[in-house]
């Protein structure tokens, strides 16, 4: 916690902020909107529209804005603005913020169209991450510090605490095979990203897609610049424009895109704060949140560009990511989501998704078709007390460590830390460096990331569908305990996982990155869920000597983390 800080009673923060996210499927209507995301039947692309002349100074871009003003006529509505978004969707605003009930009866007035191919609420996900405790007294874990996360996995039952890391990836033990490659790129759709001095040269050019200056707090629209400026909510920003704030919290700045770069590519043995997952890594900043949260149209928009994929009015990304990393979600359909992850898939991208910290039912996009969503996991393997689940992430989910604070099911025998990554001390706008101990699905999905980005870096000819497998394929089982029953609507906060509530198993990095050394890679997006490439001899061999090693104890060895300074709440 920041000197001066005021200190929380950690046990109320967290009911409240579980509370608030328990209630979201319940409240999915009663979220304000900035306008409706529509698109037609047999639209063409944004490109092949704006592309083709129909005469008259006009092109069919033109002509495809009057279908929809057309279609909106006829439901008795009129669009102030018509944006395009996605491959061949449209941005109806109204020129007004509508409220979550006038824009799902909007929403129903225009599926009713025979012309509609589907309509959303462009609603705002949520940021998803939880509060963490700094206070000695929030971390119980006999003498578990610093980035435990990377340390090799192992323990048993019968271990003592501080020695049972089953939740964990086992970053370190993978670092033997690679520590990464500049080559290997992770989009990181966030808040942005703040000058840090163990970024320094890690950061690509990105670009800024937060189109509502309300909330974009740099005083504009879309534009080149990624840096965060802070997304600090006040309550004179509530009273002053309820509506572009309806829903919003008071709460200092997250610096939570510079939180996810930290953990992917923080600069390893510079002598710094932390080590990243790569220690060459390189991650794209692409800004979609501003105060609030993101809007799902920005959010689209960003992971097309982030993939290396045409947006209108924005210059092509030219360091196109193979790996998009989201933390941010909410509740509603996947229409919308769907079409832009088949997108980046055929362009050789995946998508890695937080699941939400509701302790419910997993968030979009992490449970849409394609994506691979993450549960977030305590130290030692069991659902984490905040973690969303569900037989959504059966066909592409997985679980890997998130952090977990002393609440839920066994309190303060199961809590750990939280994860140790990079932050600034800023209260508002940017100030001094610093690092700071987060929990979330939000940090859930980054490791699964960096994974990812490690498998490239030994293999770039992997395909996206080869990525997925490979994460999945290669887990560990999921720990199961006389301690806890499984994960279910009755047992929604510490819990035992299984494949049908967590996805294939734990994430396990070594023998992820030995299936991308002797899988041959097929270089496109294609490829049947149960395909990925040929599992050689060597490959289940090396899995073997894997799951054998686990058995045997290992310390954390390697580097020690430099004394994080200051430690602040996400």
């Amino acid at each position: 916690m920041r000197d001066g800080g005021i200190k929380q009673a950690w046990g109320s923060v967290l009911l409240a902020t579980l509370l608030a996210f328990g209630m979201g499927c319940a409240q999915a209507e009663e979220r304000a909107a900035l306008g409706l995301i529509v698109r037609l039947k047999d639209a063409p692309t944004h490109e092949q529209a704006q592309a083709q002349q129909i005469g008259g100074g006009r092109t069919r871009a033109d002509a495809e804005n009057d279908r929809v003003q057309r279609v909106l006529a006829a439901s008795g509505l009129a669009a102030k603005q018509l944006r395009p978004v996605g491959s061949a969707a449209q941005v109806v605003d109204f020129g007004r913020v509508l409220s979550g009930a006038e824009a799902a009866r909007l929403a129903e007035q225009l599926r009713l169209r025979p012309e509609v191919a589907w309509v959303e609420p462009n609603t705002r996900e949520r940021l998803l991450a939880v509060p963490t405790p700094t206070d000695p007294l929030f971390a119980p874990s006999s003498g578990q510090a610093g980035q435990w996360w990377m340390f090799p996995a192992g323990g048993t039952d019968n271990d003592a605490l501080p020695g049972r890391r089953r939740g964990v990836p086992g970053l370190q033990t993978a670092w033997a095979r690679s520590t990464g490659s500049a080559s290997a790129v992770v989009a990181v759709l966030d808040t942005g990203v703040t000058a840090h001095a163990d970024l320094n040269g890690h950061v690509l050019p990105g670009y800024d897609f937060v189109s509502d200056v309300a909330v974009a707090n740099d005083g504009d629209g879309r534009d080149g610049d990624p840096g965060d400026p802070g997304d600090w909510v006040t309550q004179a920003n509530i009273d002053d424009d309820p509506a572009d704030f309806s829903g919003c919290d008071v709460t200092d700045s997250t610096w939570h895109g510079t939180k996810i770069a930290g953990m992917l590519a923080a600069r390893t043995n510079a002598g710094g704060y932390a080590a990243g997952i790569q220690w060459n890594g390189r991650v794209l900043p692409v800004r979609v949140a501003g105060k609030c949260g993101a809007s799902v149209a920005d959010i689209i928009d960003g992971m097309r560009w982030a993939a290396g994929l045409s947006v209108v009015g924005v210059p092509r990304n030219q360091n196109p990511a193979r790996i998009i990393n989201i933390s941010f979600g909410g509740d509603g359909s996947c229409s919308a989501y769907d079409d832009t992850i088949a997108e980046l898939k055929s362009a050789n991208a995946i998508v890695v998704a937080a699941a939400g910290n509701g302790s419910t039912g997993p968030s979009r996009p992490a449970k849409c078709a394609g994506a691979v969503g993450v549960v977030a996991l305590n130290r030692d393997g069991f659902k984490a007390s905040y973690s969303n689940f569900g037989s959504a992430l059966t066909a592409t989910g997985l679980a890997t460590v998130g952090g977990d604070p002393a609440f839920g099911s066994a309190g303060d025998a199961l809590a750990d830390e939280g994860l140790l990554t990079l932050d600034n001390q800023g209260a508002r706008g940017p100030e001094a460096d610093g690092s700071a101990y987060v929990a979330g699905t939000s940090f859930s999905a980054p490791v699964a990331a960096g994974v990812a980005a490690l498998m490239l870096s030994v293999n770039p000819d992997l395909s996206a569908q080869q990525l997925i497998d490979g994460l999945r394929l290669t887990t560990r089982p999921h720990v199961r305990t006389a301690l806890f029953a499984n994960c279910g609507a009755t047992h929604p906060e510490r819990c035992d996982c299984t494949t049908t509530t967590c996805g294939a198993g734990i994430l396990d990095a070594d023998a992820a990155l030995a299936y991308a050394q002797t899988t041959t890679g097929t270089g496109s997006g294609g490829g049947s869920s149960g395909g990925g490439g040929a599992l050689s001899f060597a490959w289940l061999a090396g899995l073997a000597a894997a799951v054998l090693a686990l058995s045997w104890p290992a310390s954390p060895g390697s580097r020690r983390a430099r004394s994080p300074g200051p430690v602040r709440r996400p």
